[in-house]
């Protein structure tokens, strides 16, 4: 039997997943991210296999990942992490740019483009092992941890989902 709780103690990252559904840029929240190896520099992401953004990756084999700082609006959090691309615009309610022609948070730590060389499709999730394209620090500062969104972040996100909701 596993004890689920075991999971949220290993530390993961918050980042925000982006990418180009060819109609127009999508994004998500995602946790599971790591560096593999430095020759090619690689890393690989997890996300879900019913996401938009998942599905855009496969058809574009490229995406950007925006490093979010520990002190983060729950808005942001909120926005992409609990609205599907498909019912609303998560980038016209965020500050970005356009780095290698996708989205990233202008208040993110740090930006990487990242193409796609292998993927593991499990039951609920891909991952993605991508070769990093670019990479930059935008500022200095604490990475989110997920440990962090459990703990003190959590009630205010919800509470900026149920406001974004109703607008």
């Amino acid at each position: 039997m596993i004890d689920w709780e075991i999971l949220y103690k290993i530390p993961l990252g918050l980042y925000i997943l982006s990418a180009n559904s060819g109609k127009k840029d999508i994004g998500s929240i995602i946790d599971a991210v790591m560096m593999v190896a430095n020759q090619p520099c690689a890393l690989a992401i997890s996300c879900g296999n019913q996401s938009n953004t998942k599905q855009a990756i496969d058809k574009t084999l490229t995406f950007n990942l925006s490093v979010l700082p520990k002190n983060v609006s729950p808005d942001i959090i909120a926005n992409f992490g609990f609205f599907a691309s498909n019912e609303r615009e998560k980038w016209k309610y965020t500050s970005h740019h356009k780095y290698h022609g996708l989205p990233v948070f202008d208040e993110a730590l740090a930006f990487i483009n990242a193409k796609v060389i292998h993927k593991y499709e499990l039951c609920s999730n891909t991952v993605f092992i991508a070769e990093i394209v670019d990479a930059e620090i935008n500022k200095q500062g604490e990475s989110l941890l997920y440990q962090d969104y459990r703990g003190e972040l959590k009630n205010n996100v919800i509470k900026a989902y149920q406001r974004l909701k109703g607008e």
